[in-house]
């Protein structure tokens, strides 16, 4: 569980920082939201074939929670990164 912790603390941060210079490179583009939104739909259709195609249920089950961890985790990223762009 530790790792989930520490993936979505690295996922906050790096989508963090890339959506606040995207919003001071160009504040009336729309652009801060694109990193997060392409890692959020990548991960939770990562997670949802995981969980169709997995070879075991308890590893499909954990990458599924994986993928929608790193998925809330973008959100996050993203929402802090338009809030507190540095």
């Amino acid at each position: 569980m530790e790792y989930f912790f520490l993936i979505g603390a690295v996922v906050v941060v790096a989508v963090y920082v890339l959506a606040s210079i995207l919003a001071k490179k160009s504040p009336s583009k729309k652009h801060y939201v694109l990193p997060g939104v392409i890692l959020t739909v990548v991960s939770l259709a990562l997670a949802v074939t995981m969980y169709f195609t997995g070879t075991d249920g308890w590893s499909s089950i954990g990458y599924g929670i994986l993928f929608v961890f790193v998925a809330v985790a973008s959100l996050l990223g993203t929402i802090l990164g338009k809030k507190f762009a540095f």
